[in-house]
């Protein structure tokens, strides 16, 4: 993810300070999200290049807090990462290999026994079931602030990426004990929510984008 232009296309949309950004970024990102330390850097770097600019909002009873507006020359250089192919293609063949580590180790199974190798599917099973409860948990509430179908569609791909994990990982399972012949509550498939299904097919309109006042 080019975190660089993530940033510029929040503020694209309208101003913003750190920790805002960092919400915004939280259901997408790894476990503890963008923490401080990669999120300010970048920002600094974005108002030394005059990418943005950074508002100093006075208050009395706490500190006071940075408000991160996009200049012309930021917006500039947003559309020219928007429109153009960088970030659109994957640089390594096996690329899906190095990003799922389970299946680094599912690589030296052979060095289990039956049961360990059993054992850990079941629980990688478990685990997409419950990533994507959260994921549709994190979909209703998007899809309450109106957010854009496209935003929502980014957390299905989410969802529809565990359902294939569960589905692959099951059927290894069921090689594993032998013809499908094991009744396991973890082997289950689950089907996607009510709410989550209906909300794919008929997502709200997107809100009418608000023009966003150009600043330089």
């Amino acid at each position: 993810m080019s975190t660089r232009h993530a940033i510029l296309g929040v503020l694209a949309q309208c101003p913003s300070h750190g920790y805002r950004i960092k919400k915004m970024f939280a259901p997408f990102v790894a476990r503890n999200g963008l923490n401080d330390g990669q999120i300010y850097p970048v920002l600094n770097k974005l108002e030394k290049d005059k990418l943005v600019r950074k508002e100093i909002v006075r208050q009395q009873k706490s500190p006071n807090k940075n408000i991160y507006h996009i200049t012309d020359r930021g917006r500039e250089e947003f559309l020219r990462w928007l429109t153009g192919p960088e970030g659109e293609t994957d640089p390594v063949k096996y690329d899906f290999f190095m990003q799922y580590s389970f299946l680094m180790k599912c690589n030296f199974f052979e060095h289990l026994s039956k049961r360990e190798r059993i054992a850990k599917l079941e629980r990688q099973i478990e685990s997409a079931k419950e990533k994507i409860s959260e994921y549709e948990r994190i979909r209703e509430e998007m899809r309450e602030r109106n957010l854009s179908a496209y935003k929502l569609r980014i957390v299905d791909f989410g969802i529809e990426t565990q359902l294939l994990k569960i589905r692959w990982t099951t059927d290894l399972l069921e090689e594993e004990v032998g013809n499908g012949s094991r009744n396991s509550d973890a082997a289950k498939v689950p089907e996607r929510s009510k709410n989550s299904a209906a909300a794919g097919k008929k997502d709200p309109p997107r809100s009418k984008r608000k023009s966003t006042r150009k600043e330089g």
